[in-house]
């Protein structure tokens, strides 16, 4: 799902010239830099604490999971906040 997210909010981005879309890949790059050095810095969903929730350019929002046993972390949805994502990320 994350990969199509990423893939729908390049094209709309595109619309508005070069710069959107080069922002906001810097701030998804960032987030996934940071995330990989410390998983945990991100809040806990509200809505859903097996998620994590940062904020990225535009007011994305990339929820992930962190996986305390194997390390790893599992992206699995980037959506602008306005929509209705209790909806979106279901479980």
């Amino acid at each position: 799902m994350a990969k199509n997210d990423l893939q729908e909010i390049h094209e709309y981005l595109s619309e508005f010239g070069d710069n959107p879309p080069k922002k906001f890949r810097y701030g998804f790059e960032r987030f996934c830099a940071q995330v990989v050095r410390m998983p945990q810095m991100f809040s806990q969903y509200e809505q859903n604490f097996k998620y994590r929730i940062a904020v990225i350019a535009y007011g994305y929002l990339v929820f992930y999971r962190f996986d305390e046993n194997s390390g790893s972390v599992n992206i699995y949805r980037v959506l602008h906040g306005k929509r209705a994502v209790e909806l979106l990320i279901g479980d």
